[in-house]
């Protein structure tokens, strides 16, 4: 059913083809769909049209305007709900850097989360012993891609301390988390596949996903830990491949799963078969950590754990505790994608885990983040404020009349960021609206503390 004029057929979105043959229609489709939104024609929550009416409008095969949607639910632009039709994702047009820090000479910083700074002190001091040793040169040689054995007996000796018992050789060093998450991604995973997440996740899985073409399926959370129910049925019924879970601090709503919760996950995980990437950055946060799902369901999880957080953010390593089932896979990842860790690097992560330096800088962070966690709940404790007192970061529930956006933009005129929900979103996800509080980030508690007073100020005015 041809149509000459866009008037002639009201629908909420409208593309003309070009059609000249250069690319396949499906791609033509997907690309237009693309640029729309990207240029805010379309915004997240809008609807599409439906596919068929689509198809006519175009007079094109309804498969071909299936393969379009499906291109696009690919790269996280577009989600679909049963009974409810398609929607633009509600993350689009918020993939901004994380890390990205213009305009903060004149705002305090809540926004990008940024670790504890004061204990680089101990970095300098080993590294300068380091330095002065006669074998230093070989920690600037090539070395194993996996890492060193003294290093990965090292990450031996931190993984049993985050809760897990995994030899040397099945560990791998990377260069941090999101690289893990790259190696693990790309070995274990291909264009298609489907990956469960939070309906709130942490954003480098979702530029990941883009890049590889794997489609990520958003699970409501519950009670600190994910909707078990609607899990079981996305793998039923969307043939999911593997989820992706962070257990503990959860990046962005600083949830904590239960034991309770932590068995259960572990069983639905061991009966779907479902490969598992547990990311433990910020397991080091609680002074008695509850058990992994990879101690919990070993053969399924790949454990990541990066120290940029717990000791310096300029230590780019991670461990990853490897399965048999899927060491071999991982360990050509790491070939792909990397030459090696950093092996200098690796020698002073080494050492300050092997000295017992570690353990005392992860000790000092704890103290200081209790005190910035009582200075939170005492500006913002009548408020909605997830999170636990020893997390680096809060999560704040927002009233009525407010999106993530909006507070956003509200908190940044007042001199303060803050990154809202938008960021973190996952396909279509229902969420209670909120922003991520990154309490360690600001230089001192003196700055903290005004950063909260601003927040107060704005939220009770409103």
């Amino acid at each position: 059913m041809p149509v000459n004029s866009f008037d002639d057929y009201p629908m909420t979105w409208r593309p003309s083809l070009r059609r000249t043959g250069e690319e396949p229609l499906y791609r033509e489709i997907a690309g237009q769909l693309e640029a729309d939104i990207r240029s805010g024609l379309l915004g997240p929550g809008d609807k599409l049209p439906p596919q068929r009416e689509l198809a006519d409008y175009l007079d094109v095969n309804l498969s071909t305007v299936a393969r379009a949607f499906k291109l696009c639910a690919e790269k996280g632009l577009i989600c679909g709900e049963t009974g409810r039709g398609t929607y633009i994702a509600a993350g689009v047009g918020s993939d901004l850097p994380m890390l990205d820090e213009t305009g903060l000479d004149r705002c305090i910083n809540l926004g990008a989360s940024h670790p504890l700074y004061e204990q680089n002190a101990y970095v300098v001091e080993t590294l300068r012993r380091l330095l002065k040793k006669a074998n230093v040169s070989a920690v600037l040689e090539y070395g194993e891609t996996a890492g060193r054995l003294s290093h990965r007996r090292s990450g031996q000796r931190w993984l049993e301390w985050m809760g897990l018992e995994v030899p040397p050789e099945r560990i791998l060093l990377t260069a941090g988390l999101q690289n893990s998450l790259a190696v693990a991604m790309t070995a274990l995973l291909r264009s298609g596949d489907k990956l469960a997440v939070s309906a709130l996740t942490y954003p480098g899985v979702k530029k990941l996903a883009g890049l590889l073409g794997v489609q990520l399926l958003p699970v409501p959370c519950r009670r600190g830990g994910l909707d078990l129910e609607v899990l079981d049925q996305l793998c039923r019924n969307e043939g999911v491949r593997g989820l992706y879970v962070s257990p503990d601090h959860h990046n962005p709503t600083a949830a904590t799963m239960d034991s309770g919760q932590r068995a259960a996950l572990a069983e639905l995980i061991r009966r779907r078969e479902l490969l598992c990437l547990e990311d433990g950055t910020y397991s080091f946060l609680s002074p008695a950590p509850l058990p992994p799902l990879a101690a919990l369901a070993p053969e399924q999880c790949v454990y990541l754990s990066t120290v940029s957080n717990a000791l310096s953010a300029g230590l780019r390593i991670a461990f990853v505790g490897m399965p048999p089932r899927y060491a071999q896979a991982l360990a050509g990842g790491g070939d792909a994608l990397n030459v090696m860790a950093p092996p200098l690097e690796a020698e002073v992560v080494s050492q300050l885990i092997d000295s017992g330096l570690a353990r005392q800088m992860v000790e000092e962070k704890r103290r200081e983040l209790r005190r910035r966690n009582q200075l939170t709940e005492r500006y913002l404790g009548n408020f909605s404020l997830l999170g636990e007192s020893g997390a680096q970061f809060r999560w704040l529930e927002l009233p009525p009349g407010w999106s993530g956006r909006s507070f956003e933009e509200a908190a940044r005129a007042r001199g303060v960021q803050v990154f809202g929900w938008e960021r973190f979103a996952v396909g279509g996800g229902r969420v209670t609206p909120g922003v991520r509080l990154a309490i360690s980030s600001p230089r001192s508690r003196q700055e903290l503390e005004r950063g909260l007073g601003l927040l107060r100020n704005l939220l009770e005015e409103a």
